[in-house]
């Protein structure tokens, strides 16, 4: 027992800092993981297929809103932050789209999703903080992988009138994507933080590449082709908005 304790009390003089609890200050913290996830409107619309749907023929649904899950790691310092992620960025999926002509007949239903996946680099700059807490400014550029997955279920009445029988469109790009927000953070617990984040992105795409042979309503597809609309101009929409999310950052 003696033994014991003056092996205890040199430990204690030895290393006086190993029984203390760290003191979690974003004001000296330099690195962080994160995680999270967002929701927020989306610019999509029906841009994906409501101008390839066949000459006059309305579609009756259309993309609002988009949700995303995001991770990656953060260097903070006391004059802002620099910010590393990968971002999963879906539009809401579409099941059942009708496509119809102005009598109100059936051509065809049709399931649509479009998604991207974003490598993005994004600064920070705080406009206030203190101890625990902070509200930023900041904006980010990244890569977007784009990616559109269609399936057309076509009527006896849409074969017949528009040339085509069912069939799934594939497609894929890439393209230049960004974003500015403003974010607050907030001290959760021990060193994980939480932030709430609302902002805006862009990710507009130009042009879509065929990922396989495909019959469509348009015409023939062939792989690594454009996807074209029924006036020949290429498939084009933003896939960004504005967008909320909530963030959490444990601090190593």
């Amino acid at each position: 027992m003696r033994a014991f304790l003056v092996i205890f009390a040199i430990s204690v003089v030895a290393f006086p800092h190993s029984a203390s609890a760290r003191q979690f200050s974003l004001k000296t913290e330099s690195f962080a993981t994160y995680f999270g996830g967002s929701l927020g409107l989306s610019n999509l619309g029906d841009y994906a297929f409501g101008q390839a749907a066949g000459t006059g023929v309305s579609t009756d649904q259309a993309v609002r809103s988009n949700y995303s899950g995001e991770f990656g790691f953060v260097f903070t310092g006391d004059r802002g932050g620099f910010r590393i992620g990968g971002e999963y960025l879906l539009g809401k999926a579409l099941v059942g789209v009708n496509g119809s002509n102005a009598a109100g007949t059936s051509y065809f239903t049709l399931d649509s999703q479009v998604t991207a996946f974003i490598p993005m680099a994004s600064a920070e700059f705080p406009i206030w903080k203190s101890s625990s807490s902070r509200v930023q400014i900041g904006g980010g550029l990244g890569y977007a992988f784009v990616y559109l997955d269609q399936t057309y279920t076509m009527t006896p009445t849409g074969t017949a009138t528009l040339g085509v029988s069912d069939y799934i469109e594939k497609a894929s790009t890439q393209t230049l994507a960004w974003k500015l927000f403003l974010s607050g953070e907030t001290e959760l617990v021990d060193t994980t933080t939480i932030t709430i984040e609302v902002g805006y992105r862009s990710v507009k795409v130009g042009a879509l590449q065929s990922s396989k042979d495909t019959d469509s309503i348009v015409g023939s597809e062939p792989k690594g082709s454009d996807l074209k609309n029924m006036d020949g101009t290429n498939r084009a929409f933003d896939l960004g908005g504005a967008y909320g999310s909530v963030l959490f950052r444990f601090y190593l």
